[in-house]
């Protein structure tokens, strides 16, 4: 019997286009909008669909992937987010369901919840915008920390315990659980790029530093010494899941103390969007997890 054919759409997704200054490193004040980094380059990409690959990528083989999964929250619940009232909520309630969830996906006993964001992303193709690089609802590859900034940003939040495991070798990853808040993501559907055709792969070899001043994202995510943009490569594969439904959600590490797990990702226009589809709403939680 034939294999079933891979179900696959096109689209463009924004990365490493340099600096206007030739420096390796780029640089960007949120206050005045001034940066040295050239507009995105926009990549023309094929995003083979998840649900249609044999084997289907996983977390546990891959680092990113699809699971099942219900949450107790309305749309209303999820979108009131925003104020301190709904905040709060999500943090007692949505975070206990995905620290359950990752520890099944991870086997982990230390998983720590400790940030979510909300994103509502209405953007027409081809709006892409250099002081918004950091913006991971936008159509630009990133990972959320490299080497770096990983370690500085699980310190801040385990602090000693942290110290002790890193000592000890531990691996240690963020995990983020994404999904559609209200309906099945119909635009900008999130992409995760396959770098495992890539020798050499390394936070170093192939993503950019984005020196950021004046952030106001740290009032959300507390400090982060700089952002982690993808530079282009040909080994790259796409993958992305068709229609992601309320009743499910990505997994992926969107930073890997073992790098051949972490995934660069990012929001994609996809060429088979209607013009008419209803905005993007989706919620992210971002977890630190110790293997063992």
């Amino acid at each position: 019997m034939a294999a079933a054919a891979v179900a696959s759409t096109t689209g463009l997704m924004g990365m490493w286009n340099g600096t206007k200054d030739g420096r390796e490193e780029g640089y960007i004040d949120w206050a005045s909008g001034s940066t040295n980094v050239h507009n995105p380059l926009e990549v023309k990409i094929e995003v083979e669909d998840i649900r249609s690959l044999n084997p289907q990528p996983d977390y546990e083989n891959n680092g990113y992937g699809i699971v099942k999964h219900k949450s107790s929250l309305t749309p209303e619940q999820f979108l009131a987010g925003n104020d301190p009232e709904g905040k709060k909520y999500i943090e007692d309630v949505y975070f206990k369901e995905v620290a359950e969830l990752v520890k099944q996906i991870t086997g982990s006993e230390l998983v720590v919840p400790y940030v979510f964001r909300i994103r509502q992303n209405s953007m027409k193709a081809g709006e892409f915008a250099a002081n918004k690089l950091s913006h991971a609802a936008l159509p630009v590859a990133h990972v959320d920390r490299d080497a770096i900034t990983g370690e500085d940003g699980v310190r801040e939040i385990l602090g000693d315990v942290a110290d002790e495991l890193i000592k000890n070798g531990k691996r240690y990853a963020q995990v983020n659980i994404w999904r559609t808040i209200d309906q099945p993501i119909q635009k900008w559907p999130l992409c995760f790029i396959n770098h495992s055709g890539v020798n050499g792969w390394s936070y170093d070899t192939h993503l950019a530093r984005v020196y950021p001043t004046n952030d106001p994202r740290i009032a959300i995510r507390g400090e982060k010494k700089h952002d982690s943009v993808v530079k282009y490569d040909p080994g790259y594969k796409y993958h992305y899941v068709s229609k992601l439904d309320l009743d499910e959600a990505l997994v992926f590490s969107s930073f890997d103390s073992d790098v051949t797990k972490v995934s660069p990702h990012g929001a994609f226009w996809d060429d088979a969007s209607r013009e008419d589809a209803p905005t993007r709403r989706s919620i992210e939680v971002r977890c630190w997890v110790f293997f063992d």
